[in-house]
């Protein structure tokens, strides 16, 4: 009896995890019990495009996964995620954590993994104050074009790694923005320390290990998995750090009284001192600060130094990229100087490679995941409040109906028929609705000037070309490559 009591009561678990509990949810592989469908990652080809894109074959526009316990619908579609994501935006504006990520962050904190009023008040005070800084004028574009013009007397007639010099070039904009200082060589030795620990962070928190600590608290206390877990918070001290001894010396020099700010942390602290009557200083806390400037020094660093390291590799392999944008640069600007953004309109071939860079690049392979704030309704579909969705950005900008021969790489198509630029709303690398990027500005004028002046000084060559072969983390990977920047004039 009892042994048929224990076969019943394992059928009917199987039942409800393989059947019962997916039926009010669009359809999407079986999940396995307990670890849902994160198997299915591990063996899937790296850096996982080829999964998303098989279950967007397999089960149409919208489909459902589980991550351990948790259903998580994907919408991989363009015209399905302009009709949902960003025509109802608020109904899909919080974001989707588990119970690890206010143990990681002290609560819920930042702009990136908060929800509801905090994040609201977050995302309004970044991008106020990088518009107070000239986001998108001149005193930002100087900030940039110091950077620009250290990384080119750095790597003139030399062959070096693209990737760190752009690393320490970018990372000293961030730091610049959020600190008040460049990673001069006195500094260096600091940045590869943050740049080393960061992509460790990368790495780590994509395995397995970390993906059953986030799901699965039980799990926590298996050998692998705490591992994985002790490694994360332990990057996180590090880089919290890291940022307490910067907001702890601008508090020894910060002039409440001035109306004038250096960087992000002083008005931080200064709206903080605000609201210093309201308890624990109301969304201005100390533990707020700490995580909106890992949300903005990591996001600020990573993608934009990614996507330039793509670039570059991508260009080395079609050659003839190199000459067109040469012979655009020489026909318009006429003279060695230095690119401004005044010049960006006037470089059609140039912005469409950009643009292609970032469709190739496609630096997230999947999304982070947004959170119902109610119920909500897509294709006859009824997905309760609080459940995580995701707009599939990465199944778009390889979409071989939008982008024909989606994985080769193709500036033109982004040029109409008389070579001027073309508009094409489904490329979003920067995602889309409430959740955009709020550093979208930043990074379009990055991208432009470095690139503009790189080749508008240099022509680059290599003695072997770099691999395009992306390697899995948070944000892929390009291998590392060296090349020559050899003087044009």
């Amino acid at each position: 009896m009892i042994s048929l009591l224990l076969f019943i009561a394992f059928v009917s678990y199987i039942f409800y995890e393989m059947y019962w509990k997916r039926r009010a949810y669009p359809p999407g592989p079986i999940p396995l019990p307990l670890a849902g469908n994160m198997i299915s990652f591990g063996l899937s080809e790296p850096p996982g495009y080829e999964i998303f894109d098989r279950w967007r074959k397999e089960y149409g526009p919208i489909y459902t996964y589980w991550m351990g316990p948790f259903p998580l619908v994907v919408i991989a579609d363009y015209s399905l995620i302009k009709s949902t994501i960003i025509k109802d935006g608020e109904k899909y504006a919080d974001r989707f954590i588990t119970d690890m990520t206010p143990l990681y962050r002290g609560g819920e904190y930042g702009v990136v993994e908060s929800s509801g009023d905090n994040w609201r008040e977050m995302r309004r005070f970044t991008l106020h104050t990088l518009r107070d800084f000239g986001m998108g004028k001149n005193l930002m574009e100087e900030k940039v074009m110091s950077e620009v013009r250290a990384l080119l007397d750095r790597t003139s007639q030399k062959e070096v790694s693209p990737q760190w010099e752009i690393d320490i070039a970018v990372g000293s904009i961030i730091n610049n923005v959020l600190f008040g200082y460049r990673f001069d060589e006195d500094k260096q030795s600091q940045f590869r320390e943050l740049k080393e620990l960061l992509g460790e962070h990368m790495k780590t928190v994509t395995t397995l290990s970390a993906g059953l600590a986030f799901t699965l608290p039980w799990t926590r206390s298996f050998p692998f998995v705490r591992e994985a877990k002790d490694k994360i918070f332990y990057i996180r001290d590090r880089l919290f750090s890291f940022f307490r001894q910067q907001i702890d010396a601008k508090r020894q020099t910060i002039d409440y009284d001035s109306e004038e700010n250096e960087d992000l942390v002083e008005c931080f602290l200064k709206e903080q001192k605000k609201h210093e009557n309201e308890p624990d200083n109301g969304f201005y806390s100390s533990k707020q600060l700490v995580n909106l400037l890992l949300d903005l020094w990591v996001a600020g660093m990573e993608t934009t130094s990614n996507t330039l390291t793509w670039g570059i590799a991508y260009i080395l392999n079609n050659k003839e990229v190199q000459k067109r944008i040469h012979s655009e640069l020489d026909s318009v600007i006429k003279s060695d100087r230095l690119i401004t953004l005044a010049d960006k309109n006037h470089l059609p071939y140039l912005n469409a490679t950009i643009n292609e860079i970032q469709r190739m690049a496609n630096l997230l392979p999947t999304n982070l995941f947004r959170k119902t704030t109610e119920e909500v309704q897509v294709m006859g579909y009824k997905i309760p409040k609080g459940t995580g969705i995701c707009p599939q950005i990465a199944t778009v900008l390889y979409d071989e109906k939008l982008f024909p021969s989606p994985l080769s790489f193709k500036p033109e198509r982004f040029l109409n028929d008389d070579g001027s630029l073309k508009k094409v709303e489904e490329l979003v690398p920067f995602s889309i609705g409430k959740r955009q990027c709020p550093g979208e500005g930043l990074a379009r004028m990055e991208l432009f000037l470095f690139l503009a002046n790189i080749f508008q000084r240099f022509e680059l060559s290599s003695t072997s070309l770099p691999s395009i072969k992306k390697s899995f983390g948070f944000t892929v990977q390009c291998s590392p490559y060296k090349c020559e920047f050899k003087e044009r004039r």
